[in-house]
């Protein structure tokens, strides 16, 4: 893709002047139904802009240039969740390298016009199917309790148990983290099945 075609989609500063997010903002106060549908982003500069987009939207994400944003779909799973065409939630996640480790979950934001519909629940599903035979690690900074609330019902609902970890037992890049910044490690254990 040319440098170009990214630059006409990066967000314009301040955001509250970019005309893309403005369009965007006035579909989410417009939100019509609560049936969504999740996607794996393609690597083009429209899904890296609904990144940024979503990055700016979901506290307390960092907002990403588009190209950048382009970079991570082309090396991680990104899952875009939509609401009739309008991004409303992502999962960046990938799997360890070896066999034996784990699915990293990086991110799951949702904007706050389509939380409490089950949508973080939903994504954290679907990536896990994509990987059924791996544990997942992932991190919470320690006062969001919601999100640590949302994994423990996460994994009941998986039939897998949730155990704190050592922060230095994965790599803080694996886990999407910067050290020093309040952050919890957790490993969901699913059940090993014995394949024949």
């Amino acid at each position: 893709m040319s440098s170009d075609e990214y630059d006409a989609f990066e967000m314009s500063f301040p955001p509250n002047r970019d005309l893309k997010r403005i369009e965007w903002r006035r579909n989410l106060a417009t939100l019509s139904s609560s049936d969504f549908s999740i996607r794996e982003a393609t690597m083009t500069a429209s899904d890296a802009r609904r990144v940024t987009d979503l990055q700016g939207a979901c506290e307390p994400l960092s907002i990403r240039s588009v190209r950048d944003n382009a970079s991570m779909i082309s090396t991680q799973t990104v899952l875009i969740a939509e609401i009739d065409e309008t991004h409303i939630g992502f999962c960046v996640s990938f799997p360890g390298l070896q066999e034996f480790d784990p699915l990293f979950i990086q991110v799951i934001g949702v904007v706050p016009e389509a939380q409490r519909r089950g949508l973080a629940t939903a994504l954290l599903h679907t990536a896990a199917e994509r990987e059924p035979h791996r544990d997942i690690a992932l991190a919470t900074q320690d006062d969001n309790l919601a999100a640590q609330a949302l994994n423990r019902r996460f994994a009941h609902s998986i039939g897998a148990n949730i155990e704190r970890l050592h922060l230095g037992t994965y790599r803080d890049h694996d886990l999407g983290i910067i050290r020093g910044m309040g952050y919890r490690a957790w490993i969901i254990q699913r059940e090993k099945r014995i394949q024949s």
